[in-house]
């Protein structure tokens, strides 16, 4: 009978550890995303002159697989509303939120939004 108590206690200790973990980790990514998101609007509204209406998209993701490659796991991505089909990233680290990279294309290949001015891919 002690044998099939341990055998229990050990199986619900474990699954309360699953569990746990699993809930941490759902914390620790929705406050990060929150976090980010709210810094990024912050910088792109009142820093960088944006309005509302100038931004299409906004999503930050974090990837659990990055932390085991050594990469930042967290990415924040932006679409504008007169580039849609280009996708501005930006990191968010100690407090500080800087562009990272672009993605897709526009009509013209000019990309509007880059922070250095405007990145023409024709030049």
């Amino acid at each position: 009978m002690q044998a099939f108590f341990k055998r229990d206690f050990i199986i619900a200790l474990t699954l309360f550890t699953v569990f746990l973990a699993y809930f941490s980790y759902y914390v620790y990514v929705d406050t990060g995303k929150k976090e980010r998101y709210d810094a990024l609007f912050s910088y792109l509204t009142m820093e960088k002159g944006y309005k509302k209406a100038d931004i299409v998209k906004m999503e930050a993701s974090h990837s659990i697989g990055a932390h085991f490659l050594s990469y930042d796991p967290w990415s924040i991505s932006v679409i504008f509303q007169d580039e849609p089909k280009a996708i501005y990233y930006y990191h968010y680290q100690n407090g500080v939120v800087s562009q990272g990279g672009i993605s897709g294309y526009t009509k013209n290949e000019r990309y509007n939004h880059f922070e250095n001015g405007p990145l023409d891919k024709r030049e």
